[in-house]
């Protein structure tokens, strides 16, 4: 899960929250606080010292993961030398935006459900204490871990 910070309190929120990434933006300065801090959690920013970041030519200089909003960029960076398991690919689930946009209310929760349902990766997300428990659920349905408790209706 990848959580907008603005700040180092943020940051450790956010990853004692269940927060794998966290994103600094254009703060340099915050790369270096938050590695101090909480040396646990992945940073995507724009800057040297990042995790993973928007720019191909900085993640082919430094090593880093590189984030791409369309398929042709993710090619364009994986002929650049970028292996592909360093690429995350930007995107968002049409049919939630549909569902929206015809009226019908769709929650944070449900959004985090269906991308994690169809096969997403990395959730971005400012709810991520209530992510993380629907991420965990939609887990546990799918098989991939076990449920945090589990109850027997038999009567």
């Amino acid at each position: 899960m990848l959580a907008p910070v603005s700040t180092v309190s943020d940051a450790v929120a956010s990853a004692l929250a269940g927060a794998a990434l966290v994103d600094v933006g254009e703060d340099d300065t915050l790369i270096l606080q938050i590695r101090d801090a909480v040396p646990e959690v992945g940073i995507c920013g724009l800057g040297v010292g990042a995790d993973i970041v928007h720019d191909a030519t900085l993640a082919a200089r430094t090593g880093a993961g590189l984030i791409c909003r369309d398929s042709g960029t993710a090619a364009s960076a994986v002929q650049r030398g970028i292996g592909a398991e360093r690429i995350l690919l930007q995107t968002v689930p049409d049919d939630v935006r549909a569902t929206s946009r015809s009226g019908w209310a769709a929650r944070a929760e449900a959004i985090a459900a269906v991308c994690a349902w169809t096969g997403a990766k990395v959730i971005r997300t400012r709810h991520v204490a209530e992510i993380r428990r629907c991420l965990d659920m939609t887990e546990s349905i799918l098989g991939l871990r076990r449920p945090a408790w589990t109850l027997r209706g038999l009567a």
